[in-house]
């Protein structure tokens, strides 16, 4: 196992950037539009990139391929941002021993969070693995700036809440929607250059932020489980969730979905409504239309193309069901 200890002083991303960088080595560049730093190191590949796309507000995609466990322990000495974090790949274990908590991530997962003071972070990441993670940083004033009157009341500290005389940590953990999904493909799939490229990062970050907003609100409305579910459910579920993404066009039918993630209909029904909000076959309409939409967004394929494309064998049924998601027919959407 590797560990590498960083001490930080500012509190912007990319001033914490470089001084990761001058502790543990690597390559540091500055382009027109990114800052990047690459490490090359026995435990893998290490990645960071970061794009100021507003003034207090960086985009930072972290990427490794990583053949053993590696450990970051970070000493922040004065930390105020926020942050919007997705988990596409990779596990990794974050852990605040000041206050004795832990976040868990794992692909489809994000969280927003607060932190401010002296904090002490421990991330441990598990060999033999792609990370991918997107961050949105946010400064304190910029992030009260884009809260409305109906959000300033949010409760940010849903999943963990902890103050000390020296530190306060608020977080709250959601499953990545496939919206959310839909627009952090286009954000790794950005089409454009200089100028254009950081304007239209800016305006899908905020309408990240904007859903992560909505997500919180919503959370908090929603009664806490009546069956919680165990750690190993909860992997079936994940299993259940990637085997409808991995087959839009022929989905297994429920009794064949529960029979291979080892678990009852009734589980698996009751399972997946507790962990992604909406019933099993809801879930997979909402990740056809996703689908749909980014298809046609590319301006090159038919609307009988993208019905077959997603599971549709009628383009009729396909298009009545993409006005009742979207409000416009799939050939109204494509001429936009």
């Amino acid at each position: 196992m590797t560990t590498l200890n960083i001490t930080l002083s500012a509190d912007t991303i990319p001033t914490m950037m470089r001084a990761s960088q001058q502790q543990t080595g690597g390559r540091w560049r500055v382009d027109t539009d990114e800052l990047s730093w690459d490490l090359d190191e026995s435990f893998g590949i290490w990645e960071s990139r970061c794009i100021q796309v507003r003034e207090g507000l960086d985009m930072v995609l972290n990427r490794a391929e990583l053949r053993q466990e590696v450990t970051f322990i970070e000493n922040i000495e004065q930390l105020s941002n926020w942050a919007v974090r997705f988990c596409l790949s990779g596990r990794a274990v974050q852990c605040l021993p000041g206050h004795n908590a832990e976040i868990a991530l794992r692909p489809g997962i994000n969280l927003i969070g607060f932190m401010a003071g002296r904090i002490e972070a421990k991330t441990c990441y598990a060999a033999n693995q792609t990370v991918e993670v997107l961050t949105l940083g946010i400064q304190s004033e910029q992030f009260a700036d884009l809260l409305s009157p109906d959000h300033e009341g949010l409760n940010f500290g849903q999943t963990l809440a902890h103050q000390t005389a020296e530190s306060t940590v608020l977080v709250t953990m959601n499953q990545t929607t496939p919206a959310m999904l839909s627009v952090l493909h286009k954000i790794m799939n950005c089409p454009y250059q200089g100028t254009l490229k950081r304007l239209y990062l800016e305006s899908k970050a905020l309408e990240l932020i904007v859903m992560k907003l909505a997500q919180v609100q919503q959370s908090a409305l929603v009664p806490r489980p009546q069956f919680p579910l165990k750690g190993e459910d909860i992997e079936r579920l994940y299993r259940a969730r990637d085997i409808l993404v991995g087959n839009l066009t022929h989905p297994p039918s429920l009794k064949a979905l529960a029979h291979q993630t080892e678990m009852n209909d009734f589980k698996l029904k009751r399972g997946f409504r507790e962990v992604f909000g909406t019933t099993v076959f809801g879930y997979l309409h909402q990740c056809r239309m996703e689908k749909a939409q980014w298809l046609l967004e590319q301006g090159t394929h038919s609307v009988a193309h993208v019905a077959h494309a997603i599971g549709y064998a009628s383009p009729s049924q396909f298009s009545a069901a993409f006005k009742r998601q979207f409000g416009v027919t799939p050939k109204s959407y494509k001429a936009l």
